[in-house]
């Protein structure tokens, strides 16, 4: 009953004093099985054992089931803890009734426990692999008492007792069925070194079943920390992990700008529209003047300058007019006509006032230039009697005159430019009668069809609409 608490003490201490582990990735690892011990071929020196192993001296005792004593299940316990991806260091614990059939010794209550450094060879390729083999040596406590045995002596004759110094080396791998169960099998050779003598000495077979755990989850994001690139922030699965938190598909620790979305080509930062057009910089052919997405965030050129964009210009290097597309204004019967309506409009002497009997000819040329909608230009002259000045400020006044007049007639005045010359295009002599000079003193009325020459006409002052009170004429 003593051996018995003796051996369950010391399955206890393996599994509670144990803090060793099993493999980086999934830390924690224990096993549970039977084993077999064969005193039988046991040599004394190192080269016997050798030999034995491999098939010479005692190789048939090895091999030889009958000379193992096999233990039930759960008599051998191991827990592990891998301290790099090549080295492991574990707790084993043997225990059982057993007889040592090389001195003829009846069965005694053995227990063996100890530390023992394993060298994994999977950590030279993969130390995930299903395949996990490794070479063991380990140091232990060995008790099976010898103390009745008449031939279990060491070099000085004396008996070596129950209690042992035991060394083991020896082989194992462990087969992987899924990521935290698999099988374990492992044979060692064990020694008594400090006996002096090799009775206690044996090999030692067991097989094991495996189970690895521990691995943690420590911002419980779902993603084991051997798996998570952030196991200290709770992130998603499709990021290993790691947060995204503007949610723009790039995690954070990858994200330049983590908290505004941007794209992935861009490190997770918008991209910059340094003109605010709408476009940005990456696409917009011109990122520093504002221009419309159909043309690729710049401004639509006007290479004529006429107020139409050349994307809409049927005429892009000739000034034109919008309604004509961009085009100059055609040609036209109904411009000639404008002119032969407006060409005299006289007045009386001295005055801005329009002769009663060219209403008719407004009234003619109202509806001709509503329809034709073009751009005119009404210039006023006056005869040469009188001062250059004063003539020259009539002129204007009369070509204002008509102006209102057509205004009257529901003309747009913003087709319609008034400007005076004076007394500059005058053909009658002043010493004429006044019936003679009355064909200068009139306004004359042109189609402007060039765009540049009327917005220059379109520039200038505007026409003094109340004449001087000096001299008559």
């Amino acid at each position: 009953m003593k051996n018995l608490k003796l051996g369950i003490s010391a399955l206890a201490l393996t599994v509670a004093s144990t803090v060793f582990a099993q493999t980086t990735s999934n830390p924690w690892l224990i096993g549970v099985g039977a084993h077999g011990v064969n005193h039988a071929a046991a040599g004394g020196n190192v080269g016997n054992v050798f030999s034995t192993a491999f098939g010479g001296g005692d190789g048939g005792e090895l091999y030889n089931i009958n000379n193992f004593t096999i233990t039930p299940p759960l008599s051998k316990l191991t827990v592990a803890r891998n301290l790099n991806k090549y080295l492991v260091l574990d707790w084993q614990t043997s225990v059982g009734n057993v007889d040592n059939k090389r001195i003829g010794m009846g069965k005694e209550f053995f227990l063996m426990t100890g530390l023992g450094l394993q060298f994994k060879f999977n950590g030279l390729w993969n130390e995930e692999s299903w395949f996990d083999p490794y070479l063991r040596v380990g140091a232990n406590y060995l008790r099976h008492d010898y103390s009745g045995a008449t031939n279990a002596v060491d070099g000085d004759g004396q008996n070596i007792g129950a209690n042992h110094f035991a060394l083991a080396t020896g082989l194992g791998s462990n087969f992987w069925l899924t990521k935290n169960f698999g099988l374990g099998i492992q044979g060692d050779y064990v020694s008594t070194p400090g006996d002096k003598s090799s009775v206690a000495n044996f090999w030692q077979a067991s097989a094991s079943l495996l189970f690895r755990f521990g691995n943690t989850d420590r911002d419980k994001d779902g993603i084991l920390d051997k798996d998570d690139l952030c196991p200290d922030t709770p992130g998603l699965a499709q990021f290993q992990g790691c947060p995204d938190t503007d949610g723009d598909g790039v995690p954070d620790k990858d994200d330049q700008c983590p908290d505004v979305a941007g794209p992935v080509e861009n490190n997770g930062c918008p991209w910059p529209d340094t003109d605010g057009d709408g476009v940005v910089d990456k696409d917009d052919a011109c990122p520093t003047v504002a221009g419309p997405a159909e043309n690729n965030g710049c401004p639509w050129p006007d290479t004529d300058g006429d107020g139409v964009l050349d994307k809409d210009d049927a005429c892009p290097t000739v000034p034109g007019l919008a309604q004509y597309n961009g085009c100059p204004k055609p040609k036209s019967v109904t411009a000639t006509e404008v002119e032969g309506e407006l060409k005299n409009i006289y007045f009386d002497f001295n005055k801005a006032t329009i002769k009663s009997e060219s209403g008719p000819r407004l009234d003619a040329a109202a509806t001709l230039i509503k329809t034709d909608g073009g751009n005119y230009l009404l210039e006023g002259q006056t005869d040469k009697k009188g001062s250059e000045a004063y003539n020259l400020n009539l002129s204007r006044q009369r070509a204002a005159s008509v102006v209102s007049a057509l205004d009257a007639r529901g003309v747009d005045v913003n087709s319609l430019k008034s400007i005076g010359v004076g007394e500059a295009k005058a053909v009658v002599p002043e010493t004429a009668t006044d019936a003679e000079r009355q064909q200068d003193r009139k306004v004359v009325v042109r189609a402007i069809e060039d765009a540049t020459e009327w917005a220059t006409y379109k520039k200038s002052d505007v026409v003094t609409k109340k004449a001087p009170a000096k001299k008559k004429k």
